[in-house]
């Protein structure tokens, strides 16, 4: 079966935003869950109050970020580039 251009473009676009649903979707179940969270943290610490018993800590939530890692840090190739053309060099 041949797909035309269009066809290809069509079904990724389906993909995306079947996957973007998805995603939104995924957001709002962890916002949703870190408000219990928190509420229910609020209740145990309450009775943790009353009963003298120590409050519970928050974990800490971990976030990632994907870096590239052919890529320079900003500033860098800037940098390198004015150093190899010799723009920049001040002459004393």
């Amino acid at each position: 079966m041949n797909k035309s251009f269009q066809d290809w473009v069509a079904e990724g676009e389906a993909i995306y935003n079947s996957a973007m649903s998805e995603y939104q979707s995924l957001e709002s179940q962890i916002e949703q869950m870190e408000m219990q969270l928190t509420e229910k943290k609020a209740e145990v610490n309450h009775i943790a109050q009353m009963l003298g018993k120590p409050p519970v800590e928050g974990s800490k939530r971990l976030t990632a970020q994907l870096i590239d890692r052919d890529l320079p840090p900003a500033g860098t190739i800037g940098s390198v580039t004015r150093a190899l053309t010799g723009r920049g060099i001040v002459a004393r």
